[in-house]
């Protein structure tokens, strides 16, 4: 059911080192030579672009939302569109890609960590892909994905039906268009190296570049500019701090298509049990997260300062603390308005 290998010293995994050098060098040479030569077409960019939201969504709403973290259930075919879509994506198997990500989760920014940001932008990015890092091939956190016959049939057949469906999706629209060097190389091969590397700043940029307006307990950062290449997953503190919430971007505008297919999905009759923090729990741990960065901010202020400001920032303290007061009362008495208006 599960592997456990345990390597003493990191091993080079050929294979993921030949294809995501191979790939992306393939992609800077042949694409710009086809442009220049051939000329590239809407019909290819709209092609391109339709597959990347969907075999890109088959990652964010499926492997990850759904898979790894259980935010809400989907039906039998919506599963098995984003095995296929999600697989597509040549980002491993739904059962080893979310072992990996679940074990962030749980350990994230440390040395148990598969792709631990602290060690650098280029490990977290890709080098923890390359070799064998934390917890290497051990699926033994996934208990819920080996009892999903879908999930077991994806891991089991993941090279082959990768291969088929990126096969016979570009084949298609190279037969339909009769435009096949332009699509196996803009729908195709382009494709296939954005996907990779616009999924891949979740785990290295999403923990570097942003702000940190939910948690300041792991490296995890809010970065809308992100949420555009990602599908939503650039709300990634937001996601760290509730992690089974369907959203990563709570507000209506937030950009995250994600959530909106889910949501879409749930009215379609397709998925159910959509998990939404409540809103008192978002706020409250908002407030504290707030509340902290002012008491510390206060503390460094008290040293520095001289004796005759010490006033000042008591009566700033004092005021604070009356906030929270309030703050608080407000927040239990929307728990309150909550849990009897769930009772109902």
């Amino acid at each position: 059911m599960s592997t456990t290998t345990t390597h003493t010293k990191p091993q080079i995994i050929w294979v993921n080192v030949i294809f995501l050098t191979l790939t992306p060098l393939l992609a800077v040479i042949l694409v710009p030579w086809f442009c220049w030569t051939q000329g590239i077409t809407w019909t290819q960019v709209i092609a391109a672009t339709c597959l990347w939201m969907a075999t890109g969504l088959g990652i964010t709403a499926g492997y990850h939302r759904l898979f790894s973290h259980r935010a809400y259930k989907a039906s039998a075919p919506v599963r098995l569109a984003f095995a296929l879509l999600g697989g597509a994506t040549w980002q491993n198997s739904i059962i080893t890609w979310c072992a990996a990500h679940r074990y962030h989760h749980r350990d994230v920014d440390t040395d148990k960590d598969p792709y631990n940001a602290r060690r650098g932008l280029v490990w977290s990015h890709l080098g923890w892909i390359l070799v064998t890092g934390p917890r290497h091939e051990m699926l033994d956190n996934v208990p819920d994905l080996w009892k999903d016959p879908i999930c077991r049939w994806q891991h089991r057949y993941y090279l082959p039906l990768s291969i088929a469906v990126n096969v016979v999706l570009v084949g298609l629209l190279g037969w339909v268009t009769g435009e096949w060097l332009g699509m196996i190389l803009i729908a195709g091969l382009l494709r296939v190296v954005l996907v990779h590397h616009f999924t891949f700043t979740i785990n290295s940029l999403a923990h570097y570049w942003g702000h940190q307006r939910w948690s300041s307990d792991n490296s995890s950062r809010d970065n809308w500019l992100l949420s555009f290449v990602s599908f939503g997953e650039g709300y990634h503190n937001y996601h760290h701090a509730f992690q089974t919430d369907y959203r990563n971007g709570p507000v209506w505008y937030n950009w995250d298509p994600s959530k909106w297919l889910i949501w879409l999905l749930a009215h379609s009759g397709l998925a159910s049990h959509l998990q939404r923090t409540p809103t008192d729990v978002v706020l409250r741990k908002r407030f504290e997260e707030r509340k902290a960065f002012l008491i510390d901010w206060l503390d460094t202020q008290k040293a520095l300062f001289k004796s005759e400001h010490q006033e000042v920032l008591d009566s700033f303290q004092g005021r604070l603390q009356s906030a929270q007061i309030r703050v608080e009362g407000a927040l239990d008495e929307l728990r309150s308005t909550r849990r009897s208006l769930s009772a109902l």
